[in-house]
């Protein structure tokens, strides 16, 4: 006896079996339980609020990340500026005593 490869007809066959009996067994299942059924929509509730909540404390987060970053480029800012005009006035204090010895060497002339 030779091994015999299975047709196109054997293979519809046996998903066709394999269908009717999924079927069945769909069909023989109990009917769904109304508490389990409230109770898993109230579970899918609460997560759906917590994720909800995590959702707005991530951008109360986020807001509050912007807001520092904001004030520490500000401070760079500031800190510059004041930086660049301390070297203002020490170059005007600078030219001020330097045209005071220009000029008291100029007097004693």
């Amino acid at each position: 006896m030779a091994f015999k490869l299975p047709d196109h007809t054997d293979r519809a066959k046996a998903a066709a079996e394999a269908r009717k009996a999924a079927l069945d067994k769909f069909k023989s299942a109990p009917p769904p339980n109304e508490e389990a059924l409230a109770a898993r929509a109230r579970a899918a509730e609460k997560r759906a609020e917590r994720e909800e909540q995590r959702k707005r404390e991530r951008a109360e987060a986020a807001v509050r990340a912007e807001e520092a970053r904001l004030a520490k480029e500000a401070e760079a800012i500031v800190k510059a500026e004041q930086a660049r005009l301390e070297a203002i006035a020490r170059e005007a204090a600078q030219k001020a005593a330097r045209d005071a010895r220009y000029a008291a060497r100029k007097k004693g002339r």
